[in-house]
């Protein structure tokens, strides 16, 4: 029975839907300047190629989202990743919400998705999760993966926002509601308000 505090996160289809959008979009665009001889011949196969591709990835990773049950769980103890050991409170030095990184790579994509990492303290080890990536076993992340999140968002144990049924400002005010591990708004401005607890 799960507590009336806990705050549980499902994967969002909704959410994905516009990164979809806009690889169909490159591919369109690929396939017009290839038909119109506008590419070298190995790139008029190659390019479409590389798209037909990453777009079948994001098709499956869309279709698997389908119907899971929660991925990432926030109750009294802890925050718990499905499929990985419970993480407490007390192993947390901060809750972390930023944007997307580098920006460079995501120059296009819209400002409200954020990143939430749960920063562990010094010496104390959390999992390597992309919460939610459907498509990596149990949602663990590569070791190149890994290394990426621990650079860019200081925690291996992250939450994509725009991927699960949950804002960074209801994750950040669940956490506030749970525990006194500090949430940290890196250059991005939260708005307090209900969380939606269940």
């Amino acid at each position: 029975m799960e507590s009336s505090r806990t705050l549980l996160l499902k994967p969002s289809v909704r959410g994905q839907l516009p990164a979809l959008g806009v690889l169909v979009g490159f591919l369109v665009f690929e396939v017009f300047i290839a038909v119109r001889g506008l590419l070298e011949p190995w790139l008029a196969i190659a390019c479409p190629a590389v798209f037909v591709v990453v777009l079948a990835i994001g098709t499956v990773s869309l279709m698997r989202s389908r119907g899971k049950p929660w991925q990432l769980r926030c109750g009294p103890d802890g925050v718990e990743a499905r499929g990985f050991d419970l993480v407490p409170w007390s192993a947390l030095a901060q809750v972390r919400v930023s944007r997307l990184r580098p920006r460079w790579l995501y120059f296009a994509v819209p400002g409200r998705h954020r990143v939430v990492a749960f920063v562990p303290r010094p010496g104390v080890s959390v999992p390597a999760v992309a919460v939610f990536d459907p498509l990596s076993r149990r949602g663990a992340s590569s070791r190149w993966g890994a290394r990426w999140q621990r650079k860019w968002y200081g925690s291996t144990f992250v939450v994509f926002t725009h991927t699960v049924d949950a804002t960074s400002e209801e994750i950040a005010e669940a956490v506030r509601q749970l525990t006194d591990v500090p949430v940290v708004a890196d250059r991005v401005r939260l708005r307090r308000r209900g969380a939606g607890l269940r």
